[in-house]
């Protein structure tokens, strides 16, 4: 059977393959004519050419990627897949950029790659692309403070950016009747279309789960669950997360939780740490209220223990994908030994605690540790690789699962590492948002 990494493995290659192949092509096609004394003017057209079509494939790769990432979250993490965005995006500006930039350094008319002649319709395109993608990129550095119906505007500029890239580039460029661009083109408009047929099932079969607030509970004095009440069975596996969106008090952005319950309970638990505008607002939620749900998504899931002994390392708030994931095992028939270190700096501000001391079954050990308190019968000061050595026994057989402030996880990872723990055998949260 092929494992989810695998899985993974293989889409990565297949990607890279094909990016490969089209760069090399590229280039060959834009610089093998190229013979003799080329001039400085020839030169930069030539780059600027370069980097139109590596610019609009970089550009259709991410506007795919954006469309299809609910679907290959499953292989990848939706996490992941945004953080991977977000730095593509930065490569794409550069060469959509530099593409007019290129051209104008070869012109004696720079303006004219600048201002829209309507006389030469795929040139005006071209240059209406370039200030909708500019536009776009600034709206996505603040699309915290952009009200959710207008980010659903700007996405939708997005495929009028492809298209208007798309005939600028099929019918102004110097290279466009090449049969090879021509197929890449071909293939991305395939792509394209099929991306926005998904992204647009999606949306709908999202609006048939309707989301109201049943409790807003209080665990500690800056911790409190949010139990929202579906209108139908709402599915996931432990571990996983959301997006939450509150439309009310001009607060349009969503947020990641991850959700505290179990996937065998009727109601779904968030449970969230006071931090920011989003989170009192949440707070102040009253019941009957709507929630708009987003998910589940990720991958940070038992599935990636396979048949080893598995290690929970929670860091505060860290402890939610973890609560689900040992809620899940009671009701589960087969059961997995889990060991649970928990650290947290007191006593008291130790979320879910009550809960945790009354599974007393034998697969789920409990070692919490404070960085600040001093009690019997606990552990005091940060976690290190003398508490792993001591409460977990096979630890070449185990998968450590970790999640929590950096801080934490970058501690917990050393300690792991000079442990001689390998890589593939520890499993970290990243907060992303």
């Amino acid at each position: 059977m092929i494992t989810r990494k695998n899985k993974a493995r293989i889409i990565l290659f297949i990607l890279l393959a094909f990016l490969s192949f089209c760069l090399i092509s590229f280039f060959y096609i834009i610089f093998s004519p190229l013979k003799g004394n080329v001039t400085l003017g020839l030169l930069f057209y030539s780059l600027g050419k370069l980097a139109g079509l590596i610019g609009f494939l970089f550009l259709s790769l991410l506007i795919i990627s954006g469309d299809t990432a609910r679907f290959f979250d499953r292989y990848f993490g939706i996490d992941k897949i945004i953080k991977f965005q977000r730095k593509f995006a930065l490569i794409t500006s550069v060469f959509i950029l530099f593409h007019p930039i290129f051209f104008i350094l070869s012109s004696k008319l720079p303006i004219s790659y600048l201002i829209l002649d309507f006389t030469a319709i795929p040139l005006a395109l071209g240059i209406i692309s370039l200030y909708i993608f500019i536009i776009v990129m600034i709206c996505s550095l603040v699309y915290k403070r952009i009200s959710y119906n207008l980010w659903q505007y700007i996405h939708i500029l997005t495929y009028l950016l492809f298209f208007f890239s798309l005939y600028h580039a099929a019918n102004w460029g110097s290279n466009s009747g090449n049969l090879f661009i021509r197929g890449i083109y071909l293939l991305l408009l395939v792509a394209i279309i099929m991306g926005i047929i998904y992204r647009t099932y999606y949306k709908i079969k999202q609006r048939e789960n309707k989301f109201y607030v049943k409790e807003v509970k209080m665990e500690t004095k800056d911790t409190f669950s949010l139990i929202l009440k579906p209108n139908k069975k709402f599915n996931f596996k432990a571990g996983q997360f959301c997006f939450l969106r509150l439309n009310k008090d001009r607060l349009y952005a969503r947020h990641p939780f991850t959700i505290s319950g179990s996937p065998d309970e009727e109601d779904l638990h968030f449970t969230i740490k006071l931090n920011g505008e989003f989170t009192k607002i949440a707070l102040e939620l009253k019941k009957g209220e709507e929630v708009i749900v987003e998910g589940p998504f990720g991958i940070f899931t038992l599935d990636e223990a396979e048949e080893k002994e598995i290690v929970f390392i929670a860091g505060g708030v860290g402890i939610t994908p973890f609560i689900s994931m040992i809620k899940s095992n009671l009701y589960s028939s087969i059961k997995k030994n889990i060991a649970l270190f928990y650290c947290s700096r007191t006593l008291k501000g130790t979320i879910f605690k009550k809960e945790l001391d009354n599974i007393k079954e034998d697969w789920l050990k409990k070692v919490y540790i404070f960085s600040e308190d001093e009690c019997q019968g606990y552990e005091k000061g940060v976690i290190n690789k003398s508490f792993i050595s001591k409460y977990v026994k096979d630890i070449n057989n185990s998968v450590f699962f970790i999640c929590g402030p950096e801080q934490i996880k970058k501690c917990v990872i050393n300690e792991l590492k000079g442990l001689g723990i390998r890589k593939e055998n520890i499993i970290v949260e990243d907060f992303f948002w």
